[in-house]
């Protein structure tokens, strides 16, 4: 697990609720690398709440790589199934801060070679659309 660099993208967003919380999922390609980059989108909530629910979904001494394929699997869920989906949003700015975490996964997982977790934010969204979700789960996001 390296620190990860702040980055600055526009595309496509899919923003979908986890146990409570809204987190975004961007993707891009760098130096023939996809990287998923997944973050908190819920005001208050930090990017180690990811890890945090990894663990817990996890708790049988998963290494940080499994935590991080988990990561991916939710996000990728939201994106292909519709799973806890607020919005996507097909072409816009995102943004996440340095400081997170960047994990490189195990070959290419759910079409990822890297996820980056950290801070996110994406200017067109509304506080409705960040604002936690109601979940019969929120033990995992506590």
């Amino acid at each position: 697990m390296a620190t990860a660099e702040g980055t600055k993208g526009r595309g496509r967003v899919t923003v979908f609720s986890l146990f409570g919380p809204v987190f975004g999922y961007a993707t891009t390609l760098v130096d023939d690398q996809q990287l998923a980059y997944v973050g908190p989108l819920t005001p208050g909530v930090g990017w180690r709440l990811l890890w945090r629910m990894a663990e817990r979904c996890h708790n049988d001494g998963a290494t940080e790589t499994r935590k991080a394929e988990w990561i991916v699997s939710q996000a990728s869920r939201a994106f292909i199934c519709g799973s806890g989906v607020v919005v996507k949003l097909s072409d816009a700015d995102w943004e996440m801060e340095a400081g997170g975490w960047s994990v490189e996964l195990s070959g290419s997982w759910c079409n990822q070679d890297v996820l980056v977790t950290g801070n996110l934010t994406v200017p067109a969204l509304t506080d409705e659309q960040t604002a936690p979700k109601p979940t019969c789960y929120p033990q995992y996001a506590d």
